[in-house]
């Protein structure tokens, strides 16, 4: 085709008025702001599933370092050691194997002792794991009847006949007290050389 002919072919073209021209820039205009605003929200989109796949990662890393991941489901049966017991079950606890005696901690929970016990009691608790350890609420009503009121009336010889003092430390093996330990004084004593706890 000759440069006329394409001349004269443009010229054939019907040419658009004003307004015409207006309303078709008008249409590029909004299809150019819809193409900007699509952009704009798969770069968000895009920025969003980043964000999310390193706090993904971090995580993963996270459980990895902390051994939350890889780790054996099989949960080992742990024996709770540490409870709160009727003072008529002090000789009668159960004991295994390798841990046949235990401690028994009585005093009034709600007491003037309470404090100190309290700590005394949790020494013990971190001090060995394995080692049992008992307390008594002395304070309540069902225990009432194994408080002595004098240090005649002490008896730990068994669960039957059991009076103690508030507070009494006693070291029980195969259902017999081995050693017993009255008043704050020789409980904090009998711990301080036993585990050196901080006050």
């Amino acid at each position: 085709m000759s440069k006329k002919e394409e001349k004269k072919k443009k010229d054939n073209k019907p040419k658009l008025s004003a307004k015409e021209n207006k309303k078709r820039l008008k249409e590029f205009e909004k299809q150019a702001k819809a193409n900007e605003s699509n952009y704009e929200m798969i770069r968000l989109f895009k920025i969003l599933i980043g964000v999310i796949g390193v706090l993904a990662l971090f995580g993963f890393v996270f459980a990895i370092i902390h051994g939350d991941i890889f780790k054996s489901k099989k949960k080992e049966k742990e024996e709770i050691q540490n409870i709160e017991i009727m003072a008529g079950t002090a000789f009668s606890r159960p004991t295994t194997e390798d841990v046949t005696e235990y401690y028994v901690l009585f005093y009034d929970f709600d007491g003037a002792n309470k404090d100190l016990m309290n700590t005394v009691y949790n020494a013990f608790n971190r001090y060995d794991r394995k080692m049992k350890f008992y307390k008594v609420n002395l304070g309540s009503i069902l225990n009432k009847t194994y408080v002595a009121n004098t240090l005649e009336e002490v008896n730990t010889s068994n669960n039957k006949d059991l009076k103690v003092m508030d507070p009494t430390l006693i070291k029980v093996s195969n259902g017999a007290a081995v050693a017993v330990y009255t008043g704050k004084e020789e409980i904090v004593n009998f711990e301080e050389a036993t585990i050196k706890v901080e006050k």
